[in-house]
């Protein structure tokens, strides 16, 4: 069935088929669900691959759902890049996960098309009969919840809870504010010692954005970041933070003139073409140099388009920055990373710090990037060190630095100031 759904119209007359769907499992005593899919990549395929391509590559996601499902009434497309698929009895939520990955999987398949191979990566949300009030509309929405929660949280195949109204309220609360933030001054930056354990003094340090929010109070960037990437007002905090970051610099390297500091990139950031003369304005402004400033980003980040990353990590390498790859160990590791990727330093993921002590192969892996990266004239990081025991481990592999809560939290700047003081 073809039912795009951009008119309110053809909305209702949706929402009134999925009524009498869910009226008839309530007669049969049975359980239904619905499986929304949205393939936001087709929306910006037109201009590469023309129209008449784009409606041949939904034609063919259409066919591969419809070999999935019993019945053809039960796969409904409702736009060029989205679909609802009825499964017309469910067993229960592991049924659910089985479909959907099933589905999941057909659009993943790669589709030929013209000598271009197209992949494609679909958000699902899945509602069940039993959470929707026994109204179509209710229905439809609540796999809609589903969805958009799993975009938020990174995650797909994502099943309706009734805890999401309230998150997804929050979401859009936090998405209305960010720009206002911006303006009020609510973002604050926190910093976490970094510690060189060869002389254990204070090297530098990690600036850690926080939102002061009127309503909910201090907000961590996991809960906001990636709202602020989905909405691109990213950029509008990035920018924040790198003045901010600068700002800030210039203070304590009259000081502490060796003082480095680190700033995190997102995968948009790092892509952004305003990204280096930022960077280059905001050093010229508060007249610090780029040495003491390091930019961190993930391997994640970098995998997303390897060829640009590198290009863009060259630059900034040549302007004098330090370029960090963060969460080490988690991504896509390989060799290739010591000598195409123009680094100055590693940071080892917390998760392989956490078991250093009790997992014998953590260790050796922790021993293993030490001992790699110091081949390639790179500095090792330690993340997220919380015990004494930990720290004299990692000082026996050689590993260059340290932070976590066993120094100290991330603080707001003037007790970031009172600590270092303290401590050097």
């Amino acid at each position: 069935m073809n039912l795009l759904i951009e008119t309110n119209a053809l909305r209702s007359q949706l929402y009134g088929y999925l009524q009498t769907r869910l009226d008839d499992a309530a007669t049969e005593n049975r359980n239904i669900a619905i499986v929304l899919i949205k393939i936001f990549e087709l929306n910006h395929m037109e201009i590469n691959i023309g129209f008449s391509a784009l409606e041949l590559v939904s034609k063919r996601i259409q066919s591969r759902l419809l070999a999935c499902t019993p019945h053809h009434e039960d796969v409904i497309q409702t736009a060029i890049d989205g679909f609802l698929v009825v499964i017309p009895s469910v067993l229960n939520q592991g049924h659910l996960k089985i479909v959907a990955e099933r589905l999941s999987r057909e659009i993943r398949t790669a589709i030929r098309i013209e000598q271009e191979t197209i992949e494609l990566e679909p958000s699902i949300g899945i509602a069940c009969s039993f959470d929707s009030d026994n109204s179509g509309q209710q229905f439809y929405k609540n796999a809609l919840l589903a969805m958009e929660n799993g975009r938020i949280s990174n995650r797909n195949n994502v099943i309706y809870d009734s805890q999401f109204k309230a998150h997804m309220k929050k979401v859009w609360d936090l998405k209305k504010d960010i720009d206002l933030a911006i303006h009020d001054n609510q973002f604050e930056l926190y910093f976490q010692p970094k510690i060189a354990l060869r002389q254990m003094a204070v090297d530098g340090a990690e600036a850690l954005i926080r939102w002061n929010h009127p309503e909910y109070g201090l907000i961590r960037p996991d809960d906001f970041i990636p709202i602020a990437e989905q909405s691109g007002q990213i950029h509008a905090i990035t920018e924040w933070v790198i003045k901010s970051a600068c700002q800030h610099l210039s203070v304590i390297t009259k000081k502490c003139p060796d003082f480095k500091l680190s700033i995190n990139m997102t995968a948009s950031n790092l892509s952004s073409p305003d990204l280096m003369l930022l960077l280059e304005d905001s050093i010229s402004i508060w007249n610090v140099s780029a040495r003491n400033l390091i930019i961190e980003v993930t391997e994640t980040t970098l995998m997303g388009d390897i060829d640009a990353s590198i290009n863009k990590l060259t630059r900034l390498r040549e302007v004098g920055f330090g370029v960090s790859i963060d969460d080490f160990g988690t991504g896509y590791s390989s060799l290739s990373y010591f000598k195409q990727i123009p680094a100055t330093e590693l940071k080892i993921d917390k998760s392989f710090i956490d078991s250093l002590l009790v997992e014998s192969n953590d260790k050796k892996v922790v021993s293993l990037i030490i001992f790699l990266a110091k081949q390639f004239d790179l500095q090792v990081v330690a993340e997220g060190v919380e015990s004494k025991l930990a720290l004299d481990s990692l000082v026996q592999l050689r590993c260059d630095f340290a932070q976590g809560y066993y120094f100290a939290k991330p603080l707001p700047l003037e007790e970031f100031l009172k600590w270092m003081l303290h401590n050097q």
